[in-house]
C-alpha cells in the first residue's frame, strides 16, 4: 500500500514537472527565437531547411546596425535607424518613468485617503474607481481620441502620459488602499498620542511602511507602460513621440522584412523590463502579497 502511494505521488510529480516544462518551453521559445535571430545573418534566416537552433556564424552586426546605420523599411522610405532607436528609447523611458511616478504618488495619496480618512461619498467614489478596473480599453478609445484631438495632445509625450496615468490609476489606487489598510492602526494611534499631526503621521509612519507597496505599484505601472503597443499605435504619428514598441514595426517594409535588425531591436526593448523584474522581484512580490492579496 505504501509503495502504491509512493508510485502515485511520483506519477503526480512527474505530470506536474512535465506540464511546467511545457509551459516554460511555450513561454521561452519565442524569446529564444528572437535572441537567436538577432545574432544570425539574413542568409541563415532565409535558408532552407530553416536553421534556427543556433547560427553557424553568430554575429553582432545587427546590434551595430540599428544604432549606427540601416534603414526604416515601412512605405519604402529610408531614414537612419540610429535616430529611430535613440528617440524610441528616450520616449519609452520618459513615458514609462513619468507615468509610473505620477501613478505611484496619486495612488498613495488616494489609498491613504480611502483607507484612513472619513469623508462624504467615500464609498461611492471608491466604488466608481473600482468599476473602471474591468473596463476594456477599446471601449473608451474613440472618446479618448476625440478628447485628445480637441486638446491638441495627439502625437505628444504629455498626451501619452495622461492616458497611461488614467488607465493605470484605478488598479493602483486599489492596491495602495488595501496595502495601507493592512498597516496596524495601533502604530498610528501611538504617533497621535505623541502629538504627531496628520502630515507628520503620513511622512514618518505611513510612507515608510507602505514603501513595498509603492515600489510594487511603480514597477507594475512602468512595466505596463513600457510594454504597451495599442495606445502608442493609435495616439502617435511621428518619431518624436513613438516608443520602442512602435519603432519595432518600422522594420517591416513593402517588399521585405529586416528580421535580423528587428530581432536585435526587440532584444534591446526586452532588456529593461527583464532586468527590472530580475533585480526588483523581491520588492514586487512582497508589495503585491502584503497588499493586494490580503
Amino acid at each position: 500500500m505504501t509503495l502504491g502511494l509512493r508510485g502515485q505521488e511520483r506519477l503526480r510529480l512527474t505530470v506536474i514537472y512535465l506540464l511546467c516544462a511545457v509551459v516554460l518551453i511555450w513561454a521561452l521559445a519565442p524569446i529564444y527565437w528572437v535572441a537567436v535571430s538577432s545574432i544570425s545573418t539574413r542568409q541563415e534566416l532565409y535558408a532552407r531547411p530553416y536553421k534556427i537552433w543556433f547560427p553557424s556564424q553568430p554575429t553582432l552586426e545587427s546590434y551595430q546596425t540599428i544604432f549606427t546605420q540601416g534603414a526604416k523599411f515601412r512605405s519604402g522610405g529610408f531614414s537612419p535607424t540610429a535616430h529611430l532607436m535613440g528617440t524610441g528609447l528616450r520616449n519609452s523611458v520618459i513615458i514609462s518613468v513619468a507615468s509610473a511616478g505620477i501613478v505611484t504618488l496619486m495612488a498613495t495619496g488616494a489609498g491613504y485617503a480611502f483607507a484612513r480618512m472619513d469623508f462624504k461619498g467615500k464609498n461611492l467614489i471608491f466604488l466608481l474607481i473600482m468599476l473602471m478596473i474591468p473596463l476594456p480599453i477599446w471601449v473608451s478609445l474613440i472618446a479618448l481620441f476625440f478628447l485628445m484631438s480637441r486638446l491638441e495632445l495627439i502625437d505628444t509625450l504629455i498626451g501619452l502620459i495622461l492616458i497611461f496615468v488614467t488607465l493605470l490609476l484605478p488598479l493602483s489606487v486599489w492596491l495602495m488602499t488595501t496595502f495601507v489598510r493592512d498597516i496596524p492602526s495601533e502604530i498610528q494611534d501611538a504617533a497621535r498620542v505623541d502629538g504627531a499631526d496628520r502630515w507628520r503621521l503620513v511622512y514618518s509612519i505611513v510612507l515608510p511602511l507602505a514603501r513595498p507597496g509603492m515600489v510594487a505599484v511603480f514597477l507594475v505601472s512602468m512595466l505596463s507602460t513600457w510594454n504597451n503597443f495599442l495606445i502608442p499605435l493609435i495616439f502617435t504619428r511621428t518619431d518624436d513621440s513613438q516608443p520602442l514598441t512602435i519603432v519595432l514595426t518600422l522594420f517591416i517594409g513593402q517588399y521585405e522584412v529586416a528580421w535580423e535588425d528587428m530581432s536585435a531591436a526587440a532584444v534591446v526593448t526586452m532588456l529593461p523590463p527583464f532586468l527590472m523584474a530580475l533585480f526588483f522581484q523581491r520588492y514586487l512580490v512582497r508589495g503585491l502579497t502584503m497588499g493586494a492579496v490580503k
